[in-house]
């Protein structure tokens, strides 16, 4: 703005000289102002200003419905109540009144200089602001601008409950999320993932600082109230589940979470890198609420991660699937290092249930990903020693049953083995003989032929990298060398038993 006004003034400083200044007694810039004759150039104001209002407002109008089409109908109630906007349009609005009611004014008994002078400043001002307006606007609608002005209201409501706990705080918030949501999920349906991704991580930072606030908030703002009734993620609900809501304290993060079960749903198939991120999120938001002292919160977290599963088998979807058991996974690893060994015993659970889910549904390769996983977090607790291990432990060879579909689940309870053999592996490297041991007890009855493709598999595969991009390449098969030597070492234990 201050750059028009400036290059306005040069320019018509630069016309001024050529015109007037080879004159002995050239008039002021602004002498023009005080002539009767400039009243016909103020009369006529009033048309261009009006011209200049509806322009604005066209443009505007149109720039908004394509928005709120686009991403949410609530960008209308956003644009409307942002400060600069009104500021501006009403600018506009005030500016076109003053013109015609000035030049109403003019043929008066005197000459209303100064009326003259300040019409004709708000003029020029208004005709230098449209185009910074227009940038304004443009990046006002932008979608990371939308999505960053529905996550700071949303985080407003929070403020609100610290200094009363009324249900127009809990409607800030909620309304917040919800818009959120919606951004995300007209996204996946079009496709857009980066706007996608953005709003995802927006109420990932909305859920996280509902749990930070938890303690600071009066506990009567945890209680859903009228809001149960009427809002569209609870109203559903039976009154025993809105009930442990309450109780609980979780009805912020149950609001983010069924907006991400209501996205990873549409991204199931058609955008699985969204519904893979919906994954990460929900893990950093049980990781942080076990680091902020809300079990409950994390426990709700689980549930929903629990909930991802089910429609990926549903959908049959494998590689959300194979996605989400990594992030949860990663989630079990973080809460072992959190003490909670009671969560993590109960994520291997889940881990089998899960898998064998998958299993029965004709999806092995989903088992064989939740035993690898399974392998993976038992060689963690093992080298911290954890006392969950051995809980882990019995799920793990509880995971394979005997084929009876055919050649599918023939390969994935190959899968299986693979894994409890890498395990056994790891256990002889670092001295845990007797664990080892325990794998054997639950092999030794396995076909020979199977164990000895099995070993020709893992003594076979030397890239530890999987050949195609995934979003963790690696192999299930690679054996690094220190522990592919121990492979000798436990089909021993075979021929001894033979």
């Amino acid at each position: 703005m201050l750059a028009l006004l400036a290059a306005t003034a040069c320019c018509y400083a630069l016309l001024w000289w050529i015109d007037f200044g080879p004159l002995e007694d050239p008039p002021g810039p602004i002498q023009l102002f005080g002539q009767p004759d400039a009243a016909e150039t103020i009369g006529g104001l009033g048309e261009v200003t009006v011209a200049v209002l509806g322009i604005v407002l066209t443009v505007v109008a149109i720039i908004v419905e394509l928005a709120a089409s686009r991403y949410t109908p609530r960008i209308t109630e956003l644009f409307l109540r942002d400060p600069i906007n009104g500021a501006v349009l009403s600018f506009f609005a005030v500016t076109s009144a003053l013109v015609i009611a000035t030049s109403m004014s003019l043929y008066g008994p005197a000459y209303p200089s100064t009326m003259v002078r300040v019409v004709v400043s708000t003029m020029i001002v208004s005709m230098l602001s449209i185009l910074p307006y227009f940038v304004y606007v443009f990046d006002f609608l932008t979608p990371r601008s939308v999505v960053r002005r529905l996550q700071a209201r949303a985080c407003r409501g929070l403020s609100l409950g610290r200094r009363n706990a009324s249900p127009k705080s809990q409607r800030v918030l909620s309304s917040g999320i919800e818009q959120l949501g919606d951004i995300a999920l007209n996204s996946v349906q079009k496709k857009e993932k980066a706007i996608a991704v953005s709003a995802i991580a927006a109420l990932s930072i909305v859920g996280r600082r509902a749990t930070e606030a938890r303690l600071s908030m009066p506990a009567r703002w945890f209680d859903l109230g009228d809001i149960a009734t009427s809002d569209q993620d609870f109203v559903s609900f039976h009154p025993d589940i809105i009930r442990r809501i309450n109780e609980r304290q979780i009805w912020p993060q149950t609001k983010v979470l069924r907006q991400y079960l209501s996205v990873f749903s549409d991204s199931l198939v058609q955008l699985q890198d969204v519904a893979h991120m919906i994954a990460i999120h929900t893990r950093h938001l049980a990781v942080h609420a076990i680091q902020h002292d809300h079990p409950q919160a994390a426990t709700a977290c689980l549930h929903f991660m629990h909930t991802y599963f089910r429609q990926a088998i549903n959908q049959r979807d494998v590689r959300t699937a194979y996605n989400v058991f990594n992030e949860y996974r990663s989630l079990a690893e973080d809460l072992l290092a959190l003490d909670q060994g009671p969560l993590v015993i109960e994520i291997g659970e889940r881990f089998k249930f899960y898998g064998q889910l998958a299993f029965s549904r004709q999806l092995p390769f989903i088992l064989e990903t939740a035993a690898y996983d399974l392998c993976t977090l038992l060689e963690v607790t093992a080298l911290r020693d954890h006392p969950c291990h051995d809980a882990l432990l019995e799920i793990f060879l509880e995971l394979d049953r005997e084929p009876d579909g055919g050649s599918l689940q023939e390969a994935s309870l190959r899968g299986v083995r693979k894994a409890q053999l890498k395990l056994a592996t790891f256990y002889l490297l670092h001295g845990r003989e007797s664990l080892a041991r325990r794998i054997f007890d639950d092999m030794k009855h396995e076909l020979p032929s199977r164990l000895a493709s099995i070993r020709h598999d893992l003594e076979q595969t030397q890239e530890p990298e999987f050949w195609e991009v995934s979003d963790r390449p690696v192999n299930f098969d690679w054996l690094a060398p220190d522990q592919r030597a121990q492979l000798d070492v436990f089909f021993a234990w075979f021929d001894q038993r033979a």
